[in-house]
C-alpha cells in the first residue's frame, strides 16, 4: 500500500494502461528539471571536504547560485544575440567579480603583510585582464547579484 499526497494534483484518478495514480506521472514527466540541476551541482561544485555541516550548506547554496546566476546569463545573453561563457568561465569570472570590492578593500589596509599584498595585487591585475576579454555590454556578476537583490526585497 502507497500514501500519496499532492499539492498539484487534485483527484485521485488511477491510468488504466500503467495502474499508477495521475500524480506519480506528473512527477516522472516534471522532475527532469530537479535531476539535470542535481547532475549540474555534483559535476562541477565549488564545495571541498568540510567536516562542519554549516560549511556544506554554504557550499551547496553557492553551487546553487551558480546554476542560478548561470542560467540567467545565458538567457540575458542569447536574448542579445551574443555568445556566452562556458560554466567554468562563468563560474571563474562571477567569484572574482565577487570578491573583487573586498580584494580593494582589503589593500587598503596598512597593516596589510607584503606578500598578501602582492597576491591580492596579482590577482586583482588578472581580474581586470579577464574582465576585459568578456564582450562589452554583458552584465557583470555585481549587477546581477544587485539586481536579483533588489528584486527580492521588494
Amino acid at each position: 500500500m502507497m500514501y500519496l499526497l499532492s499539492s498539484c494534483v487534485e483527484n485521485a484518478v488511477i491510468s488504466y494502461s500503467s495502474d499508477k495514480p495521475d500524480m506519480i506521472h506528473f512527477y516522472n514527466q516534471s522532475k527532469r528539471g530537479v535531476d539535470s540541476f542535481d547532475q549540474m551541482c555534483s559535476s562541477m561544485s565549488c564545495s571541498c571536504k568540510t567536516n562542519g555541516c554549516p560549511m556544506a550548506v554554504f557550499y551547496g547554496i553557492l553551487n546553487m547560485t551558480f546554476i542560478n546566476f548561470l542560467v540567467i546569463y545565458g538567457q540575458n545573453i542569447i536574448k542579445n544575440n551574443k555568445i556566452p561563457l562556458n560554466r567554468g568561465e562563468f563560474m571563474k569570472q562571477l567569484s572574482t567579480d565577487l570578491i573583487k570590492h573586498w580584494m580593494e578593500m582589503k589593500l587598503e589596509a596598512p597593516t596589510l603583510k607584503r606578500c598578501l599584498r602582492e597576491n591580492i595585487s596579482q590577482n586583482l591585475v588578472k581580474s581586470t585582464d579577464s574582465s576585459n576579454e568578456v564582450q562589452k555590454g554583458e552584465p557583470d556578476a555585481n549587477t546581477a547579484l544587485i539586481a536579483l537583490t533588489k528584486k527580492e526585497n521588494v
